[in-house]
Formats: structure tokens, sequence, C-alpha cells
């Protein structure tokens, strides 16, 4: 997956500046732009900046820039084709850029990519954590729905596209909210514990896993990325099925696409953090929905299955997978992969009756697309509880049913969370704590690293990142929010 040229943040940077100038100058000597020229720079400046993005996503060189080269599709953007056109075409002779040829016609854009002198300029300016403009506040709701060909059943649908978003007062203050709290986010540098060797393991792992045939996705285009981009902080809400009570989760962020074993690596401001999960969420929704009480401490994915061991059994994942899966999942197509089976013992039917029958008070609600409606409920949870921590000067990241923040506010955000189910849906709940990994436990399950160090960090303990990367990418990129924040 590559992103459009428009959608990377400009780069306030004087070697950019200084490149941006050269191209623009070369420009200029081939035909008159005086009324343009800050239109061209602009362009220029948004081009080179992200390519330095993508040339510092992980693994190297798995991602590209799109870019049109069709003149239609500037007719409603701040860029020109004609400018659009002459930049690309100066980049290519400069022999800064390389670049696979798309025909949009087949729905294929055109990606570009760093070589040469720019390669090597960016290199000298490495990773940096680098200030952003929020994103304008018309482009953080998004609703999508299906393309459904002409003649065609909706089994047949066709792509997601995107639809118009109708100017209500609800949408206001979903896009305000969600301005403010980018604002706030842009302050911190989100970073891991990791050494370059660890981290370039992780990236790998983030592209194998994004083109896994077998794996099952829940969520919008957004977690599919195949690639690590530390730039990518900015969050948009986006509903489905054409309805703003359908879906409406927040998307972007780079930390959403990190395997959960690995999240213990993630730091706010270079401080250590936990994860806070909402213990089966979507269940617990659709349960006080139709008005049952479910005591907090019932096991919802206890299906039944012989030597269940509470929290955690390996046969917990895939339930989990598949009973989300099938909430969702209108047409009964869905099956676990043959392995995800064999982790449980049992094939497919026999699992799909299990299921049913442990969830028979609402088993009428499965393959029925009710899984959307509950993530548009747990997005308004989710809401509350970024929005009331942010009020606090607390920043918490979301991750749909789940929040990362700064290990000293974990009972702080566990009490938010509480608060903020009991306010949306009537109903408690349970929530978990992931703890926190350094770079020597790169691999290894919590429950390893609390036997090797034999250590368990009390709720509500901080302390600061003492033993940061001895390496270069990741603690040059924390000492660079540093050092912006001093200046």
């Amino acid at each position: 997956m590559s992103l459009r040229f428009e959608w990377y943040d400009i780069i306030d940077h004087e070697v950019i500046t200084s490149k941006t100038k050269l191209v623009v100058d070369k420009i200029c000597q081939r035909r008159t732009i005086k009324g343009t020229k800050q239109k061209v720079q602009l362009t220029t400046k948004k081009l080179l900046s992200a390519l330095y993005h993508s040339y510092f996503s992980f693994p190297k060189g798995s991602n590209q820039v799109s870019i049109s080269l069709t003149s239609g599709h500037y007719s409603n953007t701040n860029y020109s084709f004609r400018m659009v056109s002459d930049v690309f075409n100066c980049l290519s002779e400069l022999k800064w850029i390389e670049f696979e040829k798309g025909s949009e016609a087949k729905g294929k854009v055109t990606r570009i990519w760093a070589v040469g002198e720019l390669s090597l300029v960016f290199d000298s300016i490495g990773l940096l954590w680098l200030p952003q403009d929020p994103k304008p506040n018309d482009s953080l709701v998004v609703l999508r729905n299906y393309k459904y060909p002409k003649g065609k059943t909706k089994k047949e649908r066709g792509d997601k596209i995107d639809i118009d978003v109708p100017e209500t007062a609800k949408v206001n203050t979903y896009r305000s909210n969600l301005f403010d709290f980018n604002q706030f986010l842009l302050k911190h540098c989100i970073s891991l514990e990791l050494d370059d060797e660890n981290l370039n393991f992780l990236a790998n792992e983030i592209a194998n896993r994004a083109k896994d045939k077998t794996r099952t996705w829940f969520s919008e285009e957004e977690e599919k990325v195949g690639y690590l981009d530390l730039s990518r902080v900015q969050l948009r809400r986006i509903f489905s099925r054409g309805s703003l009570e359908q879906g409406g989760r927040f998307y972007g962020a780079w930390w959403q696409c990190i395997p959960s074993s690995h999240r213990p690596h993630i730091r706010i401001d270079g401080y250590k953090t936990y994860e806070m999960d909402y213990s089966s969420m979507a269940l617990r929704i659709i349960y006080a929905q139709e008005g049952i009480e479910v005591s907090e401490g019932k096991d919802l994915y206890d299906i039944g299955l012989s030597d269940w061991k509470p929290e955690d059994d390996p046969r917990r994942k895939p339930i989990k997978t598949y009973i989300n899966a099938i909430l969702n999942d209108e047409f009964g197509n869905y099956r676990l992969p043959k392995f995800a089976q064999d982790i449980l013992g049992i094939k497919h039917k026999e699992l799909h009756e299990k299921v049913l029958e442990c969830h028979e008070p609402i088993s009428h609600l499965f393959n029925s697309g009710e899984g959307l409606k509950a993530q548009f409920i747990d997005s308004q949870i989710a809401e509350e509880v970024m929005v009331s921590m942010m009020h606090e000067e607390v920043l918490v990241l979301p991750i749909h049913d789940s929040f990362i923040v700064r290990a000293g506010y974990a009972q702080w955000l566990n009490e938010e969370m509480h608060k903020a189910f009991k306010k949306i849906v009537n109903a408690g709940v349970g929530v978990t704590i992931e703890g926190s990994k350094s770079n020597k436990h790169f691999g290894m399950t919590i429950e390893e690293v609390q036997k090797i160090d034999n250590l368990i960090v009390p709720f509500g303990s901080e302390e600061m990142w003492e033993e940061f990367i001895r390496a270069d990418i990741m603690d040059r990129y924390l000492s660079s929010w540093k050092q912006n924040r001093l200046e």
C-alpha cells in the first residue's frame, strides 16, 4: 500500500527547503511561473517531504509515494496537474527519483521513490521527529460504502468508496473533538524501544502480516499497511456502509499496525507504557443493547471447550477472531483457517454450533452485520476516553477497544474506561492490562519478562526510559523531539 503525496505532511527542514529552491529555479529556467511561483514551491516541498517520509519507512524500500499523472485528479485540490508534472519531470531529470508508471484506467497509480543524490541527502538528515500541522477539520470524518456494480447483487459488491459526509451538528462535534485530539497528539513523541536489528525484524513482520491472505481483517484499509512509518500519527474517523451509526473507529496511526505482542515496546515521550484492553467488548455491547446483564467477571470466549484456562488459553485468540468475524459476516462465508481450527481441535461446524449455543440469547444477531453497530458504540466510548484524558493533559493512544498510556497513568485510565463504558452502554465491563517490555525483551511474552526480571511493575508506577537505545534510529528520533521542544 502506498499513500498519495498529498496525504503526507510538509517538512520544515533547511535541507528540504534548499532542495526545493533548486528544483523551482530549474523549472523557472524553462518557463515563466512568476504568478504561481509560491504554488510551485508548495508542490515541490510537498513531494520532497512525501519522499522523505516514505524513505524512512521500514522495511527500507517497502513504501513508495503515489502520484497521479492525469489532469482530472487535481480539479478539487491545492495542486495543479501542470505543476505536479513539472516537478515530477524535474526530479526525474535530476535522477533524484525512480518510478513505476501506472495506468489509472486500470486503477494503478504511478509510484515514485528517492534515489541517487536525494537519498544521500535524506541519509544526511536521518529519521527525525518533525513538527506537523494538524489535518484540516473537513478531512477527519470519512464515510464509506461499497460500490455495487449495475445488475449485481449485494453479495457481488465491489470496492469501498468514500461518499459525501452529511453536514450535521454531530459530525461537526466529531471533527472538532478529533482536530483537538490530533493537535494534542502532535506535541508528543510516539516511538519504540527497539534497536535497529529488532526494529527491522518488526518491520518485516508487519510487511509479511499485510500479505497474509489467511489473516482476518475486521477494520478498514488503513490497518493493512505493510510498513512502519513513524510520521503517521494523526487519526481519522471512518464510518461504514454509508451510515454514521456503523463503524466510526479511529484509524491512521502507525501503532495500530503493530502486532499486539510487540506493542509493549511503544513509548510515549520516552516513557514506558501499558496497554489497557476492554474484555470481550463487542459481545458485552450487544448483550447490553439487548437488555441482558452480564457479570464483569464472565469469560465470554469460554464456549465450553475442555480444560479451558481463563485469560491465557491458546484457543482464546481463534475463538475471539471467529466471534468478531461472524458478527459482521452477513453471508455466512467466514471460516477459520485450518491452522486455527487445529489449535481449537474442532471443525468449523462444531465451533459454530458451540458459539451459538453459548450465546443463545443473542444468537440471532450473528451473521447479521451487528458487529459494525457495536463498533460505532465502541468508537463513542473511545472518543469519551480520549477526550476526557486529553482535558487532563494525559495522552492515550487508541487501538479500537484498547488504549496505550504512560505507565504512571494506568490506574487513572482504568477508571476512565469503566466510567466511559458505563456512561455509553450502561453496563459493567472488565479491563485487562498488558505490561511493558524493553529492547532486551523483544520477542518474549510478558510472562517470560516477569520471570526473567522477577519483577511485576505495580499499577500506577512510572520510570523514565533509562536504557534507551544504544543504537541509532530510535535514539535519534527521540532526541530530535527533545531538541525540538527546547527550541
